[in-house]
């Protein structure tokens, strides 16, 4: 469950779109924070290179190594992201970009009519 942080409304991550969508309590545009992309490619390079260091190390070569990699790799995914969504959850937050209905009123409007 994650909260709107305007209004706290409680809703499930899983029926939540990607990209901007509208909070159902208090129709404030949200979004999922910016650079969650970079993080999960960080986190699975990170992965494979973990995944073949640990065997490579012990002195596994050839394809044993492609073998215990791939072995090894699923389970080091799931530990990492799990102690990731532990340690430092996505929150949502307010979308800063201006909706395309509404029309923005910059300035005090027209000036009085001169007759």
């Amino acid at each position: 469950m994650v909260r709107c942080p305007a209004c706290g409304w409680r809703m499930k991550k899983g029926d939540l779109p990607g990209g901007s969508f509208i909070c159902p309590g208090c129709n404030a545009r949200l979004r999922w924070p910016k650079g969650v992309g970079l993080e999960l490619l960080t986190s699975h390079v990170l992965t494979a290179v973990l995944a073949f260091l640990g065997p490579y190390l012990m002195g596994i070569h050839g394809r044993k190594l492609l073998l215990y990699a791939f072995l090894l790799y699923a389970p080091i995914v799931s530990a990492i992201s799990l102690l990731r969504n532990l340690l430092f959850p996505h929150r949502l937050e307010r979308d800063p970009t201006p909706d395309s209905d509404r029309i923005q009123n910059i300035g005090g409007g027209p000036g009085p009519r001169n007759r």
